[in-house]
């Protein structure tokens, strides 16, 4: 039978398919490019400050460091205190284990990414290494924009582009804990249970050169 028979249609060859599909591979759904990461955690962008909450009322430890190692760059950003400080460069592993944290990170991942493979990571048992490279000020940390992601879970290893809200879920515990004071301390100003002068003209976005200085060098 001919290979241009009409009972043989002509298909598009792989990458056509993958042009028309918009990549083969995970893409980001919501590019906060356009935004410093200041913004990102304090409009809470990412949608973790509820996730954050429960995570501090239910005393859930830190996520384990699989391995990790860092070096400090002659680069000098302010901490979350105002203070330059050397900036550090690093990477490392984070375990994910309890399954309430897996599904949460499942949720990110599908909010915020197109076109993911099926991962596995949301079963009863079984644990999740994420692999990421940072920087870091002080206590503050962010992921890197310029390194990809990568993601084991059950024997198999996912590639993703970096997303911020990566970084905010494996490293944002004491940003939102700050941002989450910050609000609190707003709505008593609101409610005349302190005084209007506790924070001055202060707000959640004027706060942040204090809690989370510096954007990704």
């Amino acid at each position: 039978m001919s290979a241009l028979s009409h009972s043989a249609p002509l298909r598009p060859p792989v990458a056509l398919l993958c042009v028309l599909a918009l990549g083969c591979g995970p893409t980001i759904r919501h590019t906060l490019a356009t935004n410093d990461q200041r913004h990102i955690t304090y409009e809470d962008l990412c949608h973790l400050q509820s996730w954050y909450d429960h995570r501090t009322a239910s005393h859930a430890p830190p996520f384990r460091v699989v391995d990790e190692q860092s070096t400090e760059t002659a680069q000098r950003e302010p901490d979350e205190s105002g203070r330059l400080r050397h900036v550090e460069l690093g990477e490392g592993t984070y375990l994910i284990a309890s399954r309430e944290d897996r599904l949460r990170f499942n949720q990110l991942l599908r909010s915020e990414y197109d076109n993911l493979p099926s991962m596995a990571i949301t079963g009863p048992e079984g644990s999740v290494r994420v692999h990421v490279s940072f920087w870091q000020t002080g206590t503050i940390r962010r992921i890197r924009p310029d390194v990809d992601v990568t993601v084991e879970a059950n024997g198999s290893r996912h590639v993703l582009p970096s997303h911020p809200c990566v970084g905010e879920f494996l490293f944002g515990e004491q940003a939102y804990a700050m941002r989450r004071n910050v609000l609190e301390a707003e709505r008593a100003r609101a409610r005349g249970e302190i005084p209007a002068a506790y924070l001055g003209d202060a707000s959640v976005g004027d706060v942040t050169d204090a809690a989370v200085a510096g954007d990704a060098p």
